[in-house]
């Protein structure tokens, strides 16, 4: 524990300015001397600052700024060394292409763009990430952004998740929605699934496959259907393995479903077997299902896998085990069936929604496993899920990391769109560097996309804009029963100084700034958060127009489920003005 403590404490410290170069440079050559990746990660680079810019950089042949991306052997994979060799040139080191390009990864986010060009911020130093798995889950339902968006911008948002640090993308095949493997909708979903998995590919993230464990098609025999888990998710197409010809049909599934994704062209580097939510049976031959039925059954799971992909690392996940802590009795027939037994998979990944299974702070990782956490960094705002814009919950993770940290080999932020942007950020931080501060990675964050010199300000902002989604009072639950207003909470650490402090640094911001969809997130959120309250929860036009650009920047369809989709009135759009 010393020494992780220790290696943050340097690593911070390294990357501390050795100079301050207050120069903005009009123009910038990248010279690159490492392979395809670090190729690929510099084409992300340039694409960034142009959009940022709003001009090309990367085309002056009065360059002013030379970045030099190369390889070094005294350098692990992952770490990279970045250093001013002369006036106008930084030197970006990697132990390999990877350390490259998070390097240039770090050279980005501590710099300035804007319209004025590129600006060099605190980034001089050596650095290596101490959790070795990073990854990001990006859940395809409900119509929401992953599932929906063009399949162009959503390779965008991987791609510059990889220059955050995440190594790893994983996604699910939800087969509740189809008839089988070869339903239309089902081959459609495949297809963009391996697109995704693709862009995280091309930046070098592993891939990864999501199992619920007896997950079926929504024509599941009614002969087979597993009994309803009363306390969580469940779609009723759940399969019962203890019933006869039960596993057989799961393995079966399975087996069609490992096949089309080995030919897909990609290397499946992991798979997970979930518990619950959906998934379970609470018959009494699976019942508890997380120390009984789910047990027997990933065993078989387990055996399947190997056989079709005998390098797939297996990841055991123990979601909503003994939730809320009603003792089913799950983690302690975990531990206890791994201390009788080699276990059959590779890691054990825990959390939850409210708070980090108290078991594991109390107890030994049953089988002495390597820990992954699922950070749920979507779900915190009540529903609409990203219906209110920005979710920035900075105080709340730094507690919920700080528990666990020690504990964790990394893990996979749970994600459902881009309103949580800034989160998935905050967890690339405290996997690579795990006693950094959040508010540290916060200003880093505000200084790179919208300004270092209102990053103080955002940044008080946005605390108070915690503090208020903390109340948890905003609902919308049903747009079929809507009424045109929205429960809103009567207490209020600062709405109306937070929207006003953020309405007078937009006034301020260069064009290209004013217009990026995070920082409007951000606006949208503060705006809504104080309008919401003084309407006393009435749809107002002007509101009603923020929530229509909060679906546009989403790309988000009539189809959306209304737990991701703000509360949009049509007949209420263009009566207002987006001048808020």
């Amino acid at each position: 524990m010393i020494k992780a403590v220790l290696k943050s404490i340097v690593a911070i410290i390294l990357l501390a300015p050795l100079t301050t170069d207050a120069t903005t440079y009009r123009s910038i050559r990248l010279d690159n001397n490492g392979g395809k990746l670090s190729a690929k990660a510099g084409k992300v680079f340039q694409r960034i600052v142009r959009q940022k810019a709003g001009y090309d950089l990367f085309c002056n042949e009065n360059r002013q700024m030379r970045l030099v991306l190369s390889e070094a052997g005294d350098l692990k994979a992952e770490a990279y060394r970045i250093k001013k060799t002369s006036g106008n040139t930084v030197s970006i080191e990697g132990g390999s292409d990877y350390g490259i390009m998070y390097g240039l990864g770090k050279v980005l986010h501590t710099a300035y763009v804007s319209p004025a060009g590129f600006r060099l911020g605190k980034c001089e130093g050596v650095s290596e990430p101490e959790k070795p798995l990073r990854g990001i889950y990006l859940a395809t339902h409900f119509h929401n952004f992953y599932n929906d968006a063009p399949i162009e911008e959503v390779a965008e948002y991987i791609e510059e998740l990889a220059l955050w640090g995440y190594n790893a993308l994983q996604v699910w095949f939800d087969m509740h929605h189809y008839n089988g493997i070869n339903d239309p909708d089902a081959t459609a979903m495949i297809i963009r699934l391996k697109k995704l998995l693709e862009a995280g590919h091309e930046m070098g993230m592993k891939s990864g496959l999501t199992m619920l464990a007896n997950e079926s098609y929504k024509n599941t025999p009614q002969k087979l259907r597993a009994e309803k888990v009363k306390w969580t998710g469940f779609y009723g197409c759940e399969i019962c393995p203890s019933k006869p010809g039960g596993t057989e049909l799961i393995l079966r599934q399975r087996n069609e479903m490992l096949d089309v994704f080995k030919n897909i062209g990609l290397n499946i580097d992991n798979i997970w077997l979930w518990p619950y939510d959906q998934g379970g049976c609470e018959c009494k031959d699976c019942s508890p299902w997380g120390a009984n039925g789910y047990l027997k059954l990933t065993r078989q799971l387990a055996k399947a896998i190997h056989e079709k992909m005998p390098d797939t690392k297996i990841v055991l996940s123990t979601w909503l085990f003994d939730f809320e802590e009603h003792d089913k009795g799950e983690w302690r027939g975990l531990a206890d069936t791994f201390s009788k037994e080699t276990p059959w998979v590779d890691y054990i990944m825990a959390d939850s929604h409210t708070q980090y299974p108290r078991y594991l702070l109390n107890h030994p990782i049953p089988g002495n496993l390597p820990l992954l956490n699922f950070p749920e960094i979507s779900m915190w705002d009540n529903m609409p899920w990203g219906g209110y814009g920005a979710n920035p919950l900075p105080m709340r993770f730094e507690k919920l990391w700080q528990e666990v940290s020690h504990l964790v080999t990394g893990g996979y932020p749970y994600s459902e769109g881009k309103f949580e942007d800034f989160n998935k950020v905050l967890y690339s931080q405290f996997y690579w560097t795990p006693n950094r501060p959040a508010k540290d990675i916060m200003k880093e964050y505000i200084s790179y996309e919208i300004s270092p010199k209102y990053a103080t300000k955002i940044a008080d902002a946005i605390l108070t804009l915690e503090k208020n989604m903390g109340l948890k009072a905003v609902n919308w639950f049903t747009h079929k029963d809507a009424k045109k207003e929205i429960i809103v909470p009567q207490q209020d650490y600062g709405a109306k100084k937070a929207f006003a402090t953020l309405d007078a640094v937009n006034k301020k911001l260069p064009p290209q700034i004013q217009q990026a969809w995070r920082w409007r997130i951000i606006y949208l959120r503060a705006y809504l958060d104080y309008a919401l309250r003084t309407s006393h929860g009435t749809i107002t036009p002007e509101i009603n127009n923020a929530f229509r650009e909060l679906i546009n920047i989403s790309s988000l369809s009539k189809d959306a489920n209304f737990v991701v989709r703000p509360p949009y009135l049509p007949e209420l759009y263009n009566t207002g003005t987006h001048n808020h």
